[in-house]
């Protein structure tokens, strides 16, 4: 529960990761909310079981870069929380614990609850977030859909029934979280973003919450990644299509 919102709020964050939790504590605190930590996964110490559930080759195939333990990590902490909120009958915020929050962020959650009906996931926060389509307007803020790559789970809304339904297919991983999630053709939901972004990941989406366990992420070659370039196409393509039969495109039209 916050004050003054009847909303619950849960920050993943691996158990011994004291320097994030005590940070992202302050973070709150600043506003007036109360949260829950949810305990993110030790990639490492489920590294084989992970593997189990991941196809790498096609992760590398998708992500034109080599496959950490941390994207693991990070991917399993969102599933394994949608499946503990997904009983729930209202929307839940999740955050990472380097989500840093704007002035405006307590503004900005207020509208986008009023504005529920209107998305199946909200995020506050991006590291990309190309080609906006503005479906409502709220005072200053506007709620967008996007036709390019829209990325960066730090702080999100999501439908406890929308949590339901991704957790259970969300498996196997063949991507990022968010890239996954930036899939909204294939999983037939209404992502979106509230502008101006009103939160932001203090490490830029680098940690995943594991820390440093993705500092050594390395591209491929420029040939190996050419099926990535034409996948980023070809999803171009395909949310472009699915706004348009979905009458987001047509609305900016109007």
């Amino acid at each position: 529960m916050s004050s003054g919102l009847n909303l619950d709020i849960y920050v993943i964050s691996l158990p011994d990761a004291h320097d994030r939790r005590e940070r992202v504590q302050r973070e709150f605190s600043s506003l007036g909310l109360h949260f829950q930590f949810f305990n993110g996964v030790d990639a490492d110490a489920l590294r084989e079981q992970l593997l189990l559930n991941t196809d790498v080759e096609l992760w590398e195939r998708n992500m034109g870069a080599h496959l950490t333990m941390g994207h693991l990590g990070c991917y399993m902490a969102h599933v394994d929380l949608w499946k503990k909120v997904s009983s729930l009958n209202k929307p839940v915020l999740i955050c990472e614990d380097d989500v840093v929050f704007s002035k405006n962020f307590l503004e900005a959650l207020e509208k986008a609850l009023h504005l529920q009906d209107a998305w199946d996931i909200c995020r506050f926060s991006k590291i990309r977030a190309i080609g906006p389509i503005t479906v409502q307007r709220v005072e200053n803020f506007e709620l967008n859909y996007y036709w390019g790559p829209f990325t960066g789970n730090a702080c999100y809304l999501i439908h406890p029934l929308v949590a339901k339904k991704l957790s259970n297919s969300f498996l196997p991983i063949t991507r990022a979280h968010d890239h996954e999630l930036n899939r909204f053709f294939v999983h037939g939901i209404r992502l979106t973003g509230l502008e101006p972004f009103a939160a932001r990941p203090v490490d830029h989406g680098l940690s995943y919450i594991t820390g440093d366990r993705n500092d050594n992420v390395h591209k491929l070659h420029k040939l190996k990644r050419a099926p990535h370039y034409f996948l980023k196409l070809s999803n171009y393509v395909r949310r472009f299509i699915w706004l348009w039969n979905n009458g987001i495109i047509t609305t900016r039209l109007r």
